[in-house]
Order: C-alpha cells, then sequence, then structure tokens
C-alpha cells in the first residue's frame, strides 16, 4: 500500500481478528506507519492459536492463556491499532464506504467510515455427513470461549 501524507491518511477497517485479520493488521501497520487502522472481532480474544484449540480441550494445553498469541491491548500499545473486541460487522455500504458495527454485549451499533476494507471473519466448521456425527461427544471447536 502506498503510503500517504499525514493529512491524507488511509483508514483500514479489518473485519476479523483471529489469524489473518490480525496478521494483516500488524503487516499493514509495518507497512505504513501512518494508516488508522480499526480491527474488530466478534470474539473477546484477538491473534490466538486456533490450531491449538484442540489440544487445549485436550489437555494437552492445560492454560487457555496459552493459546494467546497476543492481546487486544497489544495491538493497541505496539501496533497503533484500534482493537474492537466483542463487536461485529453488521452492514456494509461499499457505495458510501461505510460499515455499521455492533458491540455484542450491549447491541449498540455506531457506523465507520473507511478507505479500504478487509474481510476476514473466518468460516463454519465443515461437519461432513459421516453417520454418528449428531451422536453426543461430538461437537466442533472454533473459538477460545
Amino acid at each position: 500500500m502506498e503510503a500517504k501524507s499525514q493529512s491524507a491518511r488511509t483508514k483500514v477497517v479489518i473485519v476479523g481478528g483471529v489469524a489473518g485479520g490480525a496478521s494483516c493488521a500488524a503487516r499493514l501497520r509495518r507497512l505504513d506507519e501512518n494508516a488508522e487502522i480499526l480491527m474488530v472481532e466478534r470474539g473477546p480474544y484477538v491473534s490466538y492459536a486456533n490450531c491449538g484449540l484442540p489440544y487445549h480441550v485436550g489437555g494437552v494445553i492445560e492454560k487457555e492463556s496459552s493459546l494467546l498469541v497476543a492481546t487486544a491491548d497489544t495491538f493497541r500499545r505496539v501496533f497503533n491499532i484500534d482493537v474492537r473486541t466483542n463487536c461485529e460487522a453488521v452492514w456494509i455500504s461499499p457505495d458510501t464506504k461505510t460499515i455499521e458495527l455492533r458491540h455484542v454485549e450491549t447491541g449498540e451499533v455506531t457506523s465507520e467510515s473507511y478507505d479500504k476494507l478487509v474481510l476476514s471473519p473466518g468460516a463454519p466448521s465443515v461437519r461432513p455427513p459421516l453417520p454418528g456425527i449428531d451422536l453426543p461427544g461430538i461437537f466442533q471447536v472454533r473459538t477460545v470461549p
């Protein structure tokens, strides 16, 4: 991304704060120290080792905190990135370059403008049509909570 002057800062909104979104935010900061970066994540955590979730559930990784690569506060302090956890995108208007965000806990909806938008919300787990897939004790692991 081309660096702009201080008076014409690029504003980037990143939807999704786990692997793809967090990596994008950190890389963008390294490419443009003046960009205004907002990263939103529906859950309470950003930048965690989701590939380690089965090991946590299985007891191999005992402490949940061991899964956390960086916290929202780390992104704020180290990278100067506005991080909003428990916040989800509910409407995007490409015509006006605005996005509506809803705080999961309060229901409050706010609107943000953007110059660039990155969508990295992840995807639901695939549940193949296998015999027994709906039996008790069979579940999918997607997030830390």
